[in-house]
């Protein structure tokens, strides 16, 4: 049985874990990168030997999807093509979203970008163009601002069975599949409707004290306002690839049809708040959040005591885990990407703290043990058996 590498990006550099078969003993690399904020990875296994891919930013050196074939031991940053149109009037203030192709379509490679944007390489990363069927969608003028700025393309996920067929994220914005490769796009947020009382106890707040915003920030015509337009994290359930799961702004949703109808499962959990969402893999059907506090004073931290929450039953019910986690006393947070799987059985759950700690959740999350350093804030987790790079 092969251990588990980790891929992990900090603000502050780009780190890789490994381990033994058993996932007991970890090794640390040491920084990579180091300056730049590292928002997501991933690594290509088309290819030989594979390539890890970093949506990397630096505030000097600027914004690239980074590449290196030996394991991270040597970078090419250059990324050619990586930009808007200049009649569009916006530069890319961060890469954050990074997927590769389809098995079916060799050299291709995804991008998304902050302001929002979608850009498609084809020949492994080396070289990029705007999908300029998803950047220039009217729907635009509804893609607005986020708590981290400008609206920014965070995920980009493939359905395994259609090489065609693939859904983006964007907060704030909401979610989109195209069938076709990227030439045409459908939202597919508008039925993803908040119904837990506080969460509609907060809409009454915000219009109330400021009945402005509904001009400021507009929504499509006939969605309703309670709608989930900011996934903070969506994932596509490679197990059943029908199956979408969002951690909104406003709640937890499952949908069974590719995005067309959400169900809001957030009851269960103590907060609709939270970023990360992860899914499993293979063999036991489970999915992980991290919910936050939310109210007024936007402290948006775990209440004292460290707790992960998981759902084996498809949203019906979540259970609260925390066996080896921190607290009562403990105030992190988890980024939207600092969650993963990796897809080993028995599953182990992996998540990265804004505080630098990175955490392994053994047999799907049932105890947990810290592993070796402190990292920088941790932005991005991505988990894979080790015999894949």
């Amino acid at each position: 049985m092969p251990g588990t590498t980790l891929l992990i990006g900090t603000r502050k550099a780009f780190f890789i874990y490994r381990s033994d078969p058993a996932r007991e003993r970890w090794e640390l690399s040491p920084p990579m990168l180091k300056g730049t904020s590292v928002y997501q990875s991933a690594v290509d296994t088309r290819r030989r030997p594979a390539r890890i891919l970093l949506a990397a930013n630096h505030w000097a050196w600027g914004r690239s999807v980074a590449r290196s074939d030996d394991g991270g031991q040597t970078w090419e940053q250059r990324s050619p093509g990586l930009g808007f149109p200049q009649d569009m009037g916006i530069t890319i203030d961060n890469v954050w979203g990074i997927t590769p192709g389809h098995p079916a379509q060799p050299g291709v490679v995804w991008a998304g970008t902050q302001p929002a944007g979608l850009f498609r390489s084809d020949d492994w990363g080396e070289s990029w163009q705007p999908v300029d069927d998803l950047n220039r969608l009217p729907d635009r003028k509804f893609w607005h601002m986020t708590g981290g700025g400008q609206s920014a393309l965070t995920a980009i996920e493939l359905d395994p069975r259609e090489p065609n067929r693939l859904y983006i994220n964007i907060a704030t914005g909401g979610c989109y599949c195209s069938e076709d490769g990227g030439k045409t796009w459908e939202p597919r947020w508008h039925t993803a409707i908040a119904t837990t009382p506080e969460v509609r106890e907060m809409f009454e707040k915000v219009a109330e004290m400021f009945p402005e915003m509904a001009e400021q920030f507009p929504a499509p015509e006939g969605v309703d306002p309670l709608a989930a337009n900011e996934f903070h994290r969506l994932r596509l359930d490679p197990k059943n690839p029908d199956r979408l799961w969002g951690q909104a702004h406003v709640g937890v949703f499952r949908s069974d049809n590719g995005g067309r109808q959400w169900h809001d499962v957030t009851k269960g959990l103590p907060s609709f708040h939270g970023f990360p969402l992860a899914v499993t893999k293979q063999g036991r059907d489970a999915v992980f959040v991290v919910p936050l506090e939310m109210e007024a004073d936007n402290f948006r931290v775990v209440n004292g005591q460290f707790a992960v929450y998981r759902t084996a039953d498809a949203g019906a019910t979540w259970e609260r885990l925390t066996r080896g986690l921190p607290g009562p006393h403990d105030y992190q947070s988890v980024y939207r990407d600092a969650m993963d799987t990796d897809g080993i059985d028995p599953e182990g759950v992996f998540l990265g703290t804004t505080n630098g700690e990175v955490w392994y959740g053994r047999e799907w999350g049932e105890s947990w043990v810290r592993l070796p350093g402190t990292l920088p804030p941790i932005l991005s987790v991505t988990a894979i058996p080790s015999d894949l790079l």
